[in-house]
């Protein structure tokens, strides 16, 4: 049996309501994973303690309060249901990449060893799909369905592009759609769905929720070059080490005075901490750093763009803030 105590929300900056919301989502995953036992119940709350910001699930929530407060009790079981896959996501990610360090925690792999983490990574999916059912949620759970589909074959695109230095921005756009944005799109898809939105209502928030996963992204392939890994809490260079060229790489390999000595290094595919030290140095000097955070401010306005259709109210500001918090997000 799980017994776990939910982590209080130390961050003074955020508005009550949203503390509220964090701290009601918490207790809700505590309770919708409290009959989980064994050692799934310890990955359980090892993974709950870990705590995180919950974007998905108040994605979901908020989405959904733009058209209708009064479905809330329903908006929480669908905010809960994606971030069981964004947990379970997460722990499938620390296998397939052999990470030893998620939120500055030891990751579920690292303290019960794979074959636990990828079957309490399966829990997790199950869970969610339970929740949805459970709640008659038939067209979140097949939208729900259809994100992990486009997820998991972003990671194996991601896995056939390790070190290939044929790919070029529209490949790495296409995958970290797939990847990431794709999630934050049906999060928001979901919110709406459960509040009677209209048809053209749900595209256009998940259009925003789109373009939002761009930025989301695009700002974490940045963090893995320019970011404080104990903020982080997770190494730097994890991506470019493993082979993955994110936006920040893809735009040094087309560079005119160093794209030649990166594209060495990558052919080789070791990198000494000299040589991440001047990668790092290079990016910031050359601009490209900033460039990459253009693009990634560019989705921001985007999002922020499509929610002008949408009634002013606080749940709609919320979303806006979403959106504006990334631009000096550091973890």
């Amino acid at each position: 049996m799980l017994k776990v105590i939910v982590p209080e929300e130390k961050n003074g900056l955020l508005p009550i309501d949203q503390l509220s919301d964090i701290s009601m989502i918490n207790q809700e995953l505590a309770r919708t994973l409290n009959d989980s036992q064994g050692i799934i119940a310890e990955m359980c709350n090892h993974l709950l303690h870990a705590g995180g910001k919950r974007i998905r699930p108040l994605l979901a929530l908020y989405s959904g309060m733009i058209f209708s407060e009064q479905a809330k009790p329903r908006l929480i079981q669908a905010a809960i249901a994606v971030e069981l896959v964004h947990m379970a996501s997460l722990v499938h990610d620390d296998v397939i990449d052999e990470s030893n360090l998620r939120r500055n925690r030891p990751s579920v792999n690292k303290l019960w060893g794979n074959q636990a983490a990828v079957l309490g990574g399966d829990y997790l999916f199950a869970k969610a799909f339970s929740v949805l059912a459970e709640n008659h949620l038939v067209r979140n759970l097949n939208l729900t369905v259809q994100a992990i589909q486009e997820m998991c074959h972003g990671e194996i695109i991601q896995a056939e592009a390790r070190f290939n230095l044929q790919q070029n921005l529209d490949d790495y756009y296409r995958r970290i759609a797939k990847k990431t944005a794709v999630l934050l799109q049906c999060a928001c898809k979901c919110g709406a769905i459960v509040a009677g939105a209209t048809e053209p209502q749900i595209e256009q928030i998940g259009a925003y929720g789109l373009n939002l996963g761009f930025a989301f992204q695009i700002v974490d392939d940045i963090l893995d070059f320019s970011g404080d890994s104990t903020v982080m809490g997770k190494p730097k260079h994890e991506d470019l080490t493993q082979g993955n060229l994110t936006l920040p790489a893809l735009l040094l390999i087309e560079h005119p005075q160093f794209g030649a000595w990166f594209k060495e290094l990558i052919i080789h595919r070791q990198f000494s901490a000299e040589e991440l030290r001047q990668i790092d140095k290079i990016l910031a000097e050359t601009g490209l750093i900033q460039t990459s955070f253009e693009i990634a401010l560019s989705y921001i306005e985007r999002a922020k763009q499509i929610l002008d259709s949408f009634p002013d109210t606080r749940n709609r500001d919320f979303l806006v803030g979403m959106a504006d918090q990334l631009k000096t997000r550091t973890q």
